[in-house]
């Protein structure tokens, strides 16, 4: 089947509101154009700021409409959690998850092996040095002749 059977595409749709943005303003400088200075001129301004909507509207046309339209299975509904009766479950610990336990160390403590991180030698980092001022440009006089 060719894409040119069926039943036709309308010529035009509707105006993007956006578009105003770009004609009102056309439109404004037509009238000024037109009262200030050449009425035909501020015409061939209106007559631009109408085929700019004329455009805008052609290029928002609706799609062709489809013969068999696809039905779309639905997705469920979503449904809000169910709330149990009794008290809240046992919250989920290292151990029931499979993973070996943790030592927990005190702070300012070290695990063992580890030197604490407060004894860690700290880099000298240099402290930034204030931009120096560059010096003046030098000047060139017109016709290369020095300056006096």
């Amino acid at each position: 089947m060719s894409p040119r059977e069926g039943p036709s595409r309308p010529k035009f749709g509707r105006i993007d509101p956006y578009c105003l943005m770009a004609v009102l303003p056309v439109l404004l400088v037509a009238g000024i154009i037109g009262s200030l200075v050449n009425v035909a001129l501020g015409l061939g301004c209106a007559v631009f700021a109408g085929l700019i909507v004329l455009f805008d509207s052609w290029a928002n046309r609706p799609s062709r409409a489809r013969e068999e339209p696809e039905q779309e299975p639905r997705p469920a509904t979503a449904r809000p959690p169910v709330r149990r009766a009794g008290p809240p479950p046992p919250a989920r610990t290292q151990v029931a998850r499979g993973q070996a336990p943790r030592a927990q160390v005190p702070r300012g403590q070290a695990p063992r092996g580890q030197v604490p991180r407060t004894q860690v030698p700290r880099a000298q980092v240099p402290r930034a040095q204030a931009p120096r001022a560059q010096a003046p440009r030098a000047r060139q006089a017109p016709g290369g002749a020095p300056y006096r």
